[in-house]
């Protein structure tokens, strides 16, 4: 070739393919899927202005003019792939109920981001780009890609930061995803300083996002890797719940026992007029939407530290402080309260539908019958179940209706609206209040 696009030409195959192989898939909803179909899209226009904007340099005396939108094209949308990995490397590492300051931080840290983003992409186009060489020989220099240069630096240094910060609470598989775009920024980086003709920046954003799919954004094993999760969950019930009679040997893995718990909270969910969606659908229709709805919800529960009680016809009852009392019981269960609410709006966005649901959440007491050594809630009592319970009924649909001790425990960090007293059933009048999603 008269000019060195051969790197360019394989990375934009790899996306192209890559691509393809990743919108065919049925792919769990996540934040960071979402964000990685942008990148994706992102990678494969950069690399087409990369190779375009070679070619333009080549002949930038025929068509000067050209030559700068591309060239200056080219680097506003590498730094919207730097951009975009910054925003993954966020999403992954507060993946979780996180501190009112690190949720600061957080989003100063993307404010911070889009600022340096804006100006760079402004700057780029009202500034001078120089060009150098001829044929194979040819790179662009100035202003612009010194602050792509500068940008990428900063960015590699924020993700590593990141890392460190949550490393503990993050997958090994997404780890080793961002840091192959550190380990890829930084190498590619060296070479082609001492090495400019080269151009191996486009094709280094093909291999990071190829890197990203085989480690955690492929769909096939996302789906694998539940379906494992949910196979073992399955086999460990069966063993626990197993009619084999037990012997000494296994005693250990199949026993039961009934404790107190002393500070758990309780989560009570229902369907807004059920029977009225099950004459207009038809029975078998809601149960196969309510399924997948649970199926989804109880998926959501393995990234908090709930469990689920019982769910019957097209009610929910799921617990937070059992088998550990962590301290943060309410809060967790708040933010899990959160994310069914909005499984139940994607889902019904997906299918045309408009259900709506209703919960109620108490805290106190309960007595738990745990079953094996992984402590399964086979059956759980107490005043906190059937408060909740009441609560869910007296609940304004898409709306959290909590008990007084929930409110004291939350009122610091969500704005919740006081509702007028109200005789509870074995407990007398008692105060209450509501929180209602935007």
């Amino acid at each position: 070739m008269s000019v060195s696009i051969e790197f360019q030409i394989a990375g934009l195959i790899f996306a192209l393919i890559l691509c393809v192989a990743f919108f065919k898939k049925v792919k769990w909803d996540s934040t960071q899927n979402r964000i990685y179909k942008i990148l994706l899209i992102i990678t494969i226009v950069e690399l087409a202005l990369d190779i375009a904007s070679v070619i333009s340099i080549d002949h930038r005396d025929t068509y000067p003019t050209l030559n700068n939108i591309l060239s200056k094209a080219y680097i506003i949308v590498m730094n919207l792939f730097i951009y975009t990995i910054d925003l993954y490397t966020l999403s992954c590492a507060t993946d979780r109920k996180i501190s009112p300051l690190a949720k600061k931080f957080k989003m100063a840290t993307i404010i911070l981001l889009s600022l340096m983003w804006s100006f760079i992409a402004i700057f780029t186009c009202v500034s001078t780009l120089y060009y150098s060489g001829y044929g194979r020989k040819i790179f662009s220099y100035g202003l612009p890609s010194d602050m792509t240069y500068m940008f990428s630096t900063f960015s590699v240094t924020l993700v590593i930061f990141i890392l460190l910060l949550n490393i503990r609470h993050m997958k090994l598989s997404k780890v080793f995803s961002i840091l192959s775009f550190c380990v890829m920024e930084g190498v590619i980086a060296i070479v082609q300083m001492f090495n400019k003709e080269l151009l191996l920046v486009g094709f280094g954003t093909a291999a990071t996002v190829f890197i990203m799919y085989f480690t955690v954004e492929n769909p096939d094993a996302q789906t694998i890797n539940r379906l494992a999760q949910a196979n073992k969950r399955a086999r460990d019930l069966i063993r626990f719940y197993s009619t084999t009679p037990i012997n000494k040997k296994n005693h250990d893995s199949m026993n039961s026992s009934v404790n107190i718990f002393s500070d758990v909270c309780v989560l009570f969910l229902d369907v807004v007029d059920f029977s009225k969606f099950a004459n207009r659908m038809g029975i078998e229709r809601l149960a196969r939407y309510l399924s997948n709805i649970f199926e989804r919800i109880e998926s959501a529960a393995d990234s908090f530290r709930v469990e689920k009680i019982r769910s019957f016809g097209s009610s929910y009852t799921a617990i937070a402080g059992i088998p550990s009392e962590t301290g943060s019981n309410t809060s967790e269960m708040m933010h899990f309260a959160l994310e069914i609410l909005n499984i139940v709006k994607k889902t019904n966005a997906q299918n045309g539908m408009n259900l709506q649901l209703r919960i109620g959440m108490a805290c106190g007491s309960v007595v738990a019958d745990l079953v094996g050594n992984q402590n399964f809630v086979s059956n759980a009592w107490g005043q906190p179940i059937a408060f909740a319970e009441l609560l869910q009924r007296n609940c304004q649909p898409n709306a959290i209706h909590v008990s007084e001790n929930v409110y004291n425990q939350l009122k610091e960090i969500y704005d919740f609206k006081e509702l007028a007293e109200e005789e509870y059933e074995g407990m007398g009048r008692l105060k209450t209040w509501q929180f209602e999603p935007v």
